[in-house]
């Protein structure tokens, strides 16, 4: 009896212990041409596929993991990522009101999203339209309405919440800026088309965020001068802005960081390894594919799926970059994200 007792509290012991999240499952939302695949990072198979009929450009996560959601230029879809279903669909733009969104972020406590947006209105019968610019909007979810509209300088292709300070956003655009939601000043953190005095003008493709709930918070993109590589990179956690210069000249549309944030891996039509301190090329390797536009991790940081850039995910060793499986999709896409439930 005592030796039952015994087990019974080691057991229990090690389950108490584990803590949230230990469980967890690691899935892979990649939205396609009408519909999102989820596959199963387990088993590399996709578990489920949610119709809709539109194309998806960016998307972003709630910070619980428990929303997806998907923007569509004019129309942004909310996936509930417990149950893999379509729960609310936001229409942007009118017949007299065609408001372009590219660019999306969904608030530290869940509540908001914020939009980058270009708004163009028209009056009926009166062949002219009036270009309103670029615009933060932030909409509310509850209310499902736009609350708040913030001019920006330019069209800002990331938006970067930021973890302690609900106060402020990232924009990346034309250059890096920092947005006060309470004073809608804009501050410069990093200049790109505009560069510091004494910099090179540089240019990054930052559409892509390949962060993952729950991760280091670390957001890494690359950006390229006149001669060079290097990376931007921006801690959600501390709003800290850093540059890391690069030693070989790779092309890259998006970069991740290991979860141990050891390594920095990138793709466009080779995927790289790069070990960050000190900065070495470990590995690179022509992609099975052809181009991808974007890379996930899975939270152990052992498999990486790269893509899409056609209608197909492939999933890599992290550690080696040996290729283990391409996972067929129904059409097209362009991002993916982890989230893991």
């Amino acid at each position: 009896m005592r030796r039952t007792f015994v087990v019974w509290m080691i057991a229990a012991g090690c389950i108490l212990g584990t803590g949230p999240g230990v469980f967890a499952e690691d899935f892979i939302y990649v939205p396609v041409n009408n519909a999102l695949h989820v596959i199963d990072c387990d088993t590399d198979t996709i578990v489920e596929t949610i119709p809709y009929n539109d194309y998806i450009v960016t998307a972003a996560y709630s910070p619980d993991g428990g929303r997806y959601y998907l923007n569509a230029f004019h129309s942004v879809y909310a996936i509930d990522t417990q149950t893999n279903e379509l729960v609310d669909t936001y229409k942007f733009s009118t017949e007299l009101s065609k408001t372009d969104v590219f660019g999306i972020a969904v608030s530290e406590d869940g509540k908001k999203l914020y939009l980058s947006t270009w708004i163009v209105k028209k009056k009926p019968n009166v062949p002219r339209l009036n270009v309103m610019g670029a615009h933060l909007a932030v909409f509310d979810l509850g209310k499902e309405k736009i609350v708040k509209a913030y001019p920006i300088p330019s069209w800002a292709t990331c938006i970067l919440t930021l973890r302690n300070d609900p106060d402020h956003v990232i924009l990346i655009g034309l250059n890096i800026q920092k947005l006060n939601l309470k004073t809608g000043e804009v501050e410069k953190l990093a200049g790109m088309l505009h560069a510091d005095k004494g910099d090179e003008q540089k240019n990054a493709l930052a559409v892509w965020n390949n962060s993952s709930p729950g991760d280091h918070g670390i957001f890494i993109t690359p950006y390229y001068t006149a001669d060079s590589l290097g990376y931007f990179i921006i801690d959600r956690n501390t709003g800290k802005l850093e540059k890391l210069v690069g030693e070989d000249m790779f092309f890259e549309y998006a970069a991740i960081l290991s979860p141990d944030k050891k390594y920095i891996y990138a793709v466009m039509d080779e995927l790289i390894k790069i070990d960050r301190k000190p900065y070495t090329t470990l590995f690179r390797s022509p992609t099975e594919t052809g181009t991808c536009y974007t890379l996930s991790i899975t939270s152990d940081g052992r498999k990486l799926y790269v893509g899409p850039g056609g209608a197909d995910m492939s999933v890599y060793d992290a550690e080696t970059l040996d290729l283990l499986s391409v996972i067929p999709l129904e059409a097209d896409g362009v991002l993916a994200h982890r989230i893991s439930r």
